[in-house]
C-alpha cells in the first residue's frame, strides 16, 4: 500500500505546537509515596491471548481517551504526552496514514504481540496478573478466530507482571513494565515501557476496549523513538517527491538532502514540543515517581483488542 503524505509546515503550524505545548505542560506534582509491590496471584488458569488491533492516537480526542494516570498521581491526573504529539502530526501532515499501515502490519502477521492473563475467573478476581510478549513473525496472515498458533520472541525480556483486579470482567492493574513493538512513519521500534497501567474488558474470549500505557524513558526516547522518527522522514522524502521540500526546509539545517537525529533533536519546532511529561525515576535511576522533581520520561498510551490465540508461555 503506498501512503501520500502530504506536509504543511508553516506559521500556522508552529503556532499548533505552541499551543499543544503548553496545553500538555503541567504544574509540578506532589511528591506521591513510593510503589507498593503487589502480589502474585497464588493460583489461576493462565489465558493466551492476541492483539488483533492496536490503536494510535490520531486525533486529541483519541489521545485522551487512551491516556492513563502513569504515575500515579494524586490529581489522577491522565497522561498521553505521545500520544498528544502523533495527534498534532497528524492534524499538522493531512492524509498520513499512520493507523492504516500499522494495521497492516498486524493484520499480515509482521507485528505480534502476545499476553498472558493469570486468574481464577476471566471475570471476577481481585488478584490477577496480565503479562505482554513480543511474538515471532507468522509466515501467513493471521486469522484472528482462535486457531492461530504463535512462538514468543526470544529476545522478549523477562517483564514484569502487570498486577491487577478483575470486576464484572473489567481489568485494571499496574504497574509494571513491558516492552512492546509500534510502527513510528511505518518504522518498526521496540520500545520499553516503565509504570506499565492497563485497563480492559475481558472474557475468555478476548478482550476490548483496551487501554495500554506506560512510560518512555528520556534515554529510550532519543535512542529508538527520535531515530525512527527520522528513519521514516527520510523515507517519505525518498518516496514522495512533493513533500520533500517542505520537509528539508523544516528539518535540513545543513541542506544535504537527509534529516539526521541531531537536527531533529535541535529543531525549534520539535524542542518546543518533545520535552519530557513525568518524574518516573528517583535520584539512583528506580521507578519510584514523584520523588526527585526531574521529568525523567513521557507518557505514552494506545488503543488495542485481543483474541484467544495459542503459543507456549512461561508457566505453561
Amino acid at each position: 500500500m503506498k501512503m501520500k503524505n502530504i506536509f504543511v509546515i508553516n506559521a500556522s503550524v508552529i503556532l499548533l505546537l505552541l499551543a499543544a505545548c503548553n496545553a500538555i505542560r503541567q504544574p509540578a506534582l506532589p511528591t506521591q509515596p513510593a510503589p507498593t509491590t503487589e502480589a502474585m496471584p497464588a493460583t489461576g488458569i493462565q489465558y493466551h491471548f492476541v492483539t488483533n488491533k492496536l490503536l494510535i492516537p490520531t486525533t486529541q480526542a483519541q489521545s485522551q481517551e487512551f491516556a492513563l494516570n502513569i504515575d500515579g498521581n494524586l490529581q489522577q491526573h491522565l497522561e498521553n504526552k505521545v500520544g498528544d504529539l502523533l495527534a498534532l502530526l497528524t492534524s499538522s501532515v493531512p492524509n498520513l496514514q499512520l493507523q492504516s499501515t500499522l494495521d497492516q502490519a498486524i493484520n499480515t502477521g509482521q507485528l505480534v504481540t502476545l499476553h498472558v492473563v493469570k486468574a481464577d475467573d476471566p471475570l471476577n478476581d481481585p488478584i490477577v496478573s496480565w503479562s505482554i510478549f513480543m511474538g515471532q513473525k507468522t509466515q501467513s496472515a493471521p486469522k484472528f478466530d482462535g486457531s492461530d498458533k504463535f512462538t514468543l520472541n526470544p529476545t522478549t525480556p523477562a517483564n514484569s507482571p502487570i498486577v491487577g483486579s478483575l470486576k464484572n470482567g473489567h481489568f485494571s492493574g499496574g504497574p509494571g513494565t513491558a516492552r512492546i513493538q509500534m510502527l513510528l512513519l511505518g518504522q518498526p521500534v521496540e520500545v520499553d515501557l516503565i509504570g506499565v497501567r492497563l485497563e480492559a474488558d475481558l472474557s475468555a474470549k478476548g478482550c476490548s476496549n483496551g487501554k495500554l500505557g506506560g512510560g518512555v524513558t528520556v534515554d529510550e526516547f532519543r535512542s529508538n523513538l527520535l531515530p525512527a522518527l527520522a528513519a521514516g522522514l527520510n523515507q517519505v522524502i525518498k518516496t514522495d517527491k512533493a513533500v520533500a521540500t517542505p520537509l528539508l526546509q523544516a528539518f535540513d539545517s545543513d541542506h544535504d538532502g537527509t534529516i539526521t537525529l541531531q537536527e531533529l533533536e535541535n529543531n525549534p519546532i520539535l524542542m518546543l514540543a518533545i520535552s519530557p511529561d513525568l518524574d518516573l525515576l528517583d535520584s539512583s535511576g528506580k521507578f519510584n515517581p514523584g520523588q526527585d522533581g526531574v521529568k525523567d520520561s513521557y507518557s505514552v498510551g494506545f488503543g488495542f483488542t485481543c483474541v484467544p490465540a495459542a503459543f507456549t508461555a512461561p508457566g505453561d
